[in-house]
């Protein structure tokens, strides 16, 4: 008998799991990333253990949210204790993949989709080993994100590097490793790009950071490191809120600089953090440690240049491609401080912005997203179609 092989469409359906829509790149990325299925026709769902957040209001009413039922306990614990209701809810719906939104979820995607006709696909949004790491835990780390990559489908990375790692020889090296770029510049960010006015020599050079006030982002270190160029007349906004908020504040009274520096908060809209970053001079990124630093690409694609430590080897090319300052060690405010006044006196071209961006533009990233899914779905169909 024959079979007819239906539209990808609408033949096979994706579930993507994020335990929240919380504040942070990769819940961005899997919302858009499930509304951009919808619109393309695609059967795509959320599957979360809360549905409230910041981000919540990004998801498209054509995408199916579901709960995973979660207990009462701290988010890592929690995640762990929903390997039962996940893995049912795999036998129960069926999707022909699910996807993790990142580095916390790749573990419990993969494990709760064994023995099922479900694929599963991780997605690397962390580094796989930490600049400050010994070298004995970043081996047994690389050794656990190598498992995880074998035991999933297809696991999605941000850099060459960590394709390498994730695919070298050996027992562990994972089936498929596919190299995206992470989906980042939005149409508003294109726009801000369109609309970005050149600075009067007079004004003060405008500066932005954002992100979460957390010890990962290291704020303090963009601080030290301004306080340091006081012949530089410059201003700085924070677009972020955090447990170090108030520390934050501290250190800009004790370094002097508190009347040039504004915290404005986490800004929900993406259209106004859009508009902030076509009006900035230059974009701080002082991160310990980052999977690729979206919010670098962000600004960017904005126009403004970046200044950033060398927290993932994945930056780099990126930044070369824009012509900015390389990136500098990790905790060092004096390297730090040295490349925003360098930065300041070499801005890029917007035409090399905008080609080093271009393909980090969102619907052209979350076309390949779709086409990497796509290609698993057909090989899903296949297996499910074959005659016994």
């Amino acid at each position: 008998m024959f079979h007819t092989r239906p539209p990808v469409a609408e033949s096979f359906s994706i579930a993507i799991y994020l335990y929240e829509p919380s504040d942070g790149g990769l819940d961005r990325i899997a919302i858009l990333f499930a509304s951009h299925l919808a619109r393309r026709g695609v059967r795509a769902e959320l599957w979360m253990a809360r549905r409230e957040g910041p981000v919540a209001g990004l998801i498209d009413p054509a995408v199916t949210v579901r709960r995973v039922p979660s207990p009462p306990l701290p988010r890592r614990l929690a995640m762990i204790a929903q390997f039962p209701a996940l893995a049912a809810m795999i036998r129960r719906h069926r999707p022909a993949i699910l996807c993790s939104a990142g580095n916390q979820s790749n573990m419990l995607v993969a494990l709760a989709a064994l023995g099922t006709g479900t694929r599963a696909v991780g997605r690397i949004s962390n580094p796989l080993i930490y600049a400050h790491q010994r070298r004995l835990a970043a081996y047994f780390r690389l050794r656990r994100f190598r498992a995880i990559a074998r035991a999933c489908a297809m696991t999605i990375v941000m850099g060459e590097q960590d394709r390498r790692m994730l695919m070298a020889p050996g027992p562990l090296a994972a089936h498929d490793v596919r190299l995206l770029p992470r989906p980042s510049v939005t149409p508003a960010m294109e726009a801000a790009f369109a609309a970005r006015q050149r600075r009067h020599l007079d004004d003060p050079f405008r500066l932005l950071m954002a992100g979460r006030l957390t010890v990962q982002k290291d704020h303090a270190l963009a601080l030290r490191a301004l306080a340091r160029l006081p012949h530089i007349d410059w201003r700085l906004k924070i677009a972020g809120d955090g447990p170090l908020r108030e520390e934050l504040g501290q250190l800009c009274e004790e370094l002097g600089i508190s009347d040039r520096v504004d915290f404005l908060g986490f800004v929900i809209d993406p259209q106004q953090l859009a508009a902030m970053m076509g009006q900035v001079d230059l974009l701080l990124q002082p991160s310990r440690w980052e999977g690729l630093a979206g919010t670098v690409i962000e600004a960017l694609g904005c126009g403004a240049g970046v200044v950033a430590t060398d927290s993932t080897a994945n930056i780099r090319p990126v930044l070369q491609a824009a012509g900015q300052h390389d990136p500098v060690p990790v905790g060092d405010e004096a390297a730090f401080a040295r490349a925003i006044e360098w930065a300041l006196a070499h801005p890029a071209s917007p035409e090399q912005l905008a080609a080093a961006t271009s393909p980090y533009r969102l619907s052209h990233a979350l076309d390949e997203y779709f086409r990497a899914c796509q290609s698993l779905s057909v090989q899903h169909y296949s297996r499910a179609t074959s005659p016994v």
